[in-house]
């Protein structure tokens, strides 16, 4: 009998074809599921990758964890306190003071205002990544010659702010202090450093490359007048993703003026927004394959009517209310997994190829990355599928339900 029902379901597929108003509803209906199939796969694999993408940039170029001091106060102790924290903290592989300011820059051509780290190079690079992504020039805060033969303290550069301020390795640039007036009057106008510039790095992320750079601590230091002073301590562990756990960990005992903030904290808003995103983007799309539910009702509705007469001829002849019933979720059930097959293997299809030959490109001084990144998880690709599906057949119980519910006598006698 079931595969009676098989045939019957496939015979009143294909004869739509003969009433153009109810096909044209039903090929709308499997195109809306495509669609919506379609869009849902490109929309989330989208956000994963931009998710994936830029928590890798993050904990590449961002400590795990960081100790500061409230109000920006000047960190004395820190190698003691670093060494403190290993000890007690295991998971701790490694460590590196940093000093960060905001300070002028100059070239020939360009003036600018930028965040400066002053770091150990020896230290940093056990921390950061900064030095994996090097594209001209040495990963180096040593001194430098400059075009007289004259040593000078050397700078790092991002990609971007290199190009905006039109210099290459090799070149001179100007670090100055920002003053307001009263301080300036005291001491005697804002201090200045000259520095070479001995890299530049690309880590592919704009945020980075277009307002970074790096110098050595000492030379920092004298430009800022801190002392012996750095603003605080970056930290490695093992596993990035219990950062947080450290954290707390370590907040219990950390004297005063000191505070922890691992990386997830530091970038809250972003991992939101992010997260936020994807629920929205998925019930927003889900909306659309719904619409198309709906529609595959309507169509099954108008074949309901179209064969009402065969329903009753087949009810007289001993078809029963459940077979009728299941010939029709078989005919929505059809549409809903070609619909969802089509636009979940075009969506798949496309989301595998960027994410492996990256085409689509995106401009790096509007977007984070300079590609649009992709990553397909096979948990949402599975959900996807069993939502479109489901949602298809669970649109086929009002028509079907009418179907089976004809009487047959009624139904024979229908023109």
């Amino acid at each position: 009998m079931k595969k009676l029902e098989w045939l019957i379901a496939w015979r009143y597929l294909g004869a739509q074809r003969k009433s153009l108003f109810v096909s044209l509803i039903g090929i709308f209906s499997m195109l809306g599921v495509s669609i919506g199939v379609f869009a849902l796969i490109i929309a989330l694999s989208a956000i994963n990758g931009f998710e994936q993408e830029v928590t890798a940039q993050m904990i590449g170029k961002d400590a795990h964890f960081e100790i500061q001091s409230y109000n920006a106060d000047p960190m004395y102790d820190y190698d003691a306190l670093a060494s403190e924290i290993r000890a007690k903290e295991p998971s701790v592989i490694a460590s590196a003071p940093y000093i960060i300011y905001k300070v002028g820059i100059s070239s020939k051509k360009v003036n600018d205002g930028i965040v400066i780290y002053g770091i150990d190079a020896e230290r940093s690079k056990e921390v950061v990544d900064i030095h994996k992504h090097m594209k001209w020039g040495v990963y180096s805060v040593d001194s430098f010659p400059d075009s007289e033969g004259n040593l000078r303290p050397s700078i790092i550069l991002g990609s971007g702010l290199a190009s905006r301020l039109r210099v290459s390795v090799g070149e001179k640039i100007l670090l100055q202090t920002f003053q307001n007036p009263e301080e300036m009057v005291g001491s005697g106008g804002p201090k200045m450093l000259a520095v070479i510039v001995s890299g530049i790095f690309e880590t592919g992320m704009y945020e980075y490359d277009g307002n970074l750079a790096y110098v050595g601590i000492p030379e920092l230091q004298r430009l800022l007048g801190m002392g012996d002073a750095v603003t605080g301590i970056q930290f490695r562990v093992k596993d990035h993703w219990k950062a947080g756990e450290i954290v707390d960990s370590i907040s219990k005992w950390l004297p005063y003026p000191y505070y922890g903030i691992d990386w997830k904290v530091k970038n809250i808003t972003l991992l939101k927004w992010m997260n936020y995103e994807k629920f929205i983007v998925a019930a927003v799309i889900c909306l659309i394959i719904l619409v198309a539910a709906f529609n595959i009702i309507s169509s099954l509705i108008m074949v309901v009517i179209d064969k009402t007469r065969e329903i009753g001829i087949l009810r007289s002849m001993g078809l029963s209310k459940k077979s009728i019933m299941r010939v029709f979720m078989l005919m929505g059930s059809f549409i809903g997994v070609a619909g969802t097959l089509f636009g979940g293997s075009i969506g798949l299809a496309l989301c595998l190829v960027q994410e492996k030959y990256r085409l689509i490109k995106l401009p790096g001084d509007v977007y984070v990355l300079p590609y649009f990144p992709m990553q397909v998880q096979v948990l949402d690709i599975v959900l996807i599928f069993v939502i479109g599906i489901a949602l298809c057949i669970f649109a086929t119980l009002l028509p079907a339900w009418k179907a089976s519910r004809l009487d047959p006598v009624g139904a024979i006698r229908h023109e």
